[in-house]
């Protein structure tokens, strides 16, 4: 297909140029015929009314007005037009197509004044006798009386126009004709002239998308010939630029996919150029949809917003936290990138400082709630001493009673310590200190028979329940005994007299799990999610009178992390919890 933008400019104008220029011919030469034709017909018209005039001569002389009038019809009809006979004072005498009595005076038509004065007069007017136009000619001729008379002659104009439509299609198919022909000269050297800068046009589209490797081969020389090298060259610069700038642009792209932080850069208008991924997650919204967007149609923190055009405005840097979106703390910095000396948008950059703002949470409520819990033994502790101190430990009842008490609450110190070590041990080790593989089962076994004199006090079943052929595990016995210790022994404690615990191991896919159940006070359902946190009791009365720390289950917890395990807890107060702990099976070999 040969069609293009370029050509239609080409042969567009000038088949319009040949149209117009042909179509103007056409009208003058129509106007020409036109006119030729009347004055061909007046011509005729003038040598039919001398001979009429000489014929009609003698029988106006003799003043036979009948004759006159049959000798009108009859050269009206030979002669195929209005034959008219009018006297020097405007009288009709005879007429072919009228009845010359009915017919008001001819002295004021145009064409009869004319010719009284002139001798021959010529008009196209309506006839008002035959409500139709008309061609007239008439002529003035003295009769051997001496007398003057006027016979006009008339063509009708619907017969004229008839035989000028014949005449006006002859030319507008020569017109027509000449226009194709035209048409046909201006297509050949409109495509000839087209293609070489077509062919440019096309290898340019080309490199538009990114059509590099593509090259030119000029089928001409001259000008057409040196563009095709400039435009090969050019193509060969941009091959190179393109693939510099891919390679910076994936670097970019790498670098800021890796990054922690969230990057968004904007143009002068705050409409989104760059952006990754990690923006999109601190700021909840999709990064993949939100290049080349307005900012603040991605954007919905008010703070980022208000920023952003301050930024722009004044460039300078400015660094800001936001107040907490989805759970988390942000601090934004916002400066304007320039390109020599100009500003040209914003940069944005997103720092989760959540864990941060986490850590001195939990680091205050951490040294608030060790203060707490060292507090109460301690004020006991003290004031015990100082009352023995008073006189009460010569007392043989009271004074053994007060030393006892002292001796309890220091071991409570002394659990609280052991665990806070334990927990830190635990925290800042993110390996196990030993790993080897071990029985589950005997594991499992060791804790509960360290802990069954405790449920033998209380009058408790403590029921072990645990499948053969359990796989081994890979990790630090020690430890796991630790946490199924601490589970078995918080059951004890929070099951009432006469109560019943059951610990059971098994497997469930790819997971070893074990379960300690029990049917005492269970756990309320508003307290479940914080069970595992350190120094969180449900019951803080009890659980000091019962010698516990708050941290076991927060160890247990610790525990199972590095073993790459998990803890779940379900409850119903007043019926009883059990406690789930999962490990990895370890692949076979």
């Amino acid at each position: 297909m040969f069609s293009s933008h370029f050509f239609r400019r080409i042969f567009l104008p000038y088949l319009l140029l040949i149209c117009v220029a042909t179509a103007a011919v056409g009208v003058f030469a129509a106007l020409r015929l036109r006119d030729s034709y009347l004055a061909g017909t007046r011509a005729k018209l003038h040598n039919e009314a001398v001979l009429v005039a000489d014929l009609l001569g003698p029988d106006l002389a003799a003043g036979r007005g009948a004759a006159v009038e049959e000798q009108a019809r009859h050269m009206g009809e030979s002669l195929r037009c209005r034959v008219t006979v009018v006297d020097d004072d405007g009288r009709v005498m005879g007429d072919n197509e009228a009845d010359p009595v009915s017919m008001e005076n001819h002295r004021d038509r145009p064409e009869i004044a004319e010719a009284l004065g002139e001798g021959d007069g010529s008009a196209i007017r309506h006839s008002a006798t035959l409500n139709t136009d008309l061609l007239y000619f008439a002529h003035r001729f003295q009769t051997a009386d001496g007398k003057t008379h006027i016979v006009r002659m008339a063509v009708h104009l619907a017969d004229l126009d008839r035989e000028l439509r014949l005449l006006y299609w002859a030319l507008a198919l020569v017109v027509l004709g000449a226009v194709f022909a035209g048409a046909l000269i201006s297509f050949y050297f409109a495509r000839r002239s087209a293609a070489p800068v077509l062919e440019l046009s096309n290898f340019a589209g080309a490199l538009a998308r990114g059509e590099l490797n593509r090259r030119l081969i000029p089928s001409e020389n001259g000008e057409i010939k040196h563009l095709a090298g400039a435009l090969n060259t050019m193509a060969d610069s941009l091959g190179r630029l393109l693939a510099q700038t891919n390679k910076d642009r994936a670097e970019l792209l790498a670098m800021l996919t890796s990054m922690s932080e969230g990057v968004i850069a904007t143009d002068v208008k705050q409409r989104i150029l760059v952006v990754n991924g990690r923006a999109g997650e601190l700021l909840s919204f999709p990064a993949e949809q939100a290049q080349g967007r307005p900012l603040w149609e991605v954007v919905r923190n008010e703070a980022i917003l208000k920023a952003a055009p301050e930024v722009l405005a004044t460039h300078e840097r400015k660094a800001f936290q936001v107040s907490p979106s989805a759970g988390r703390y942000l601090e934004i910095t916002a400066c304007t990138y320039p390109t020599e000396g100009i500003p040209e948008g914003l940069i944005l950059v997103a720092h989760d400082t959540t864990q941060s703002v986490r850590y001195q949470e939990l680091r205050k409520e951490f040294v608030a709630n060790v203060s707490h819990e060292l507090r109460t033994p301690l004020t006991v502790i003290k004031g015990f001493t100082e009352t023995l101190r008073d006189g009460a430990i010569g007392d043989p009842v009271t004074g053994p009673k007060f030393l006892a008490t002292i001796e309890k609450h220091v071991d409570q110190l002394t659990n609280l310590v052991s665990d806070l070590l334990e927990l830190s041990k635990l925290e800042a080790t993110p390996e196990l200190p030993r790993r080897v593989s071990f029985d589950l089962c005997g594991v499992v076994r060791r804790a509960a028979d360290l802990l069954l004199p405790a449920a033998q006090r209380k009058d408790q079943a403590l029921d072990v329940e645990l499948p053969r052929g359990l796989p081994r595990l890979q990790g630090n016995p020690d430890y796991i005994e630790r946490a199924i210790s601490n589970l078995i022994d918080n059951a004890i404690k929070y099951t009432p007299e006469h109560g019943r615990i059951r610990v059971g191991a098994g497997v469930e896919a790819d997971w070893l799990f074990v379960e300690v159940c029990d049917n005492g006070i269970g756990i309320p359902p508003e307290d479940l999610s914080r069970v595992f946190e350190r120094f969180y009791r449900v019951d803080r009365s009890r659980s000091r009178e019962m010698g516990g720390t708050g941290l076991g289950l927060s160890i247990v917890k610790h525990v199972l992390q590095v073993h790459g395990g998990t803890i779940d807890v379900t409850s119903t107060p007043g019926k009883g919890s059990k406690f789930r702990m999962k490990l990895p099976v370890p692949p076979t070999t």
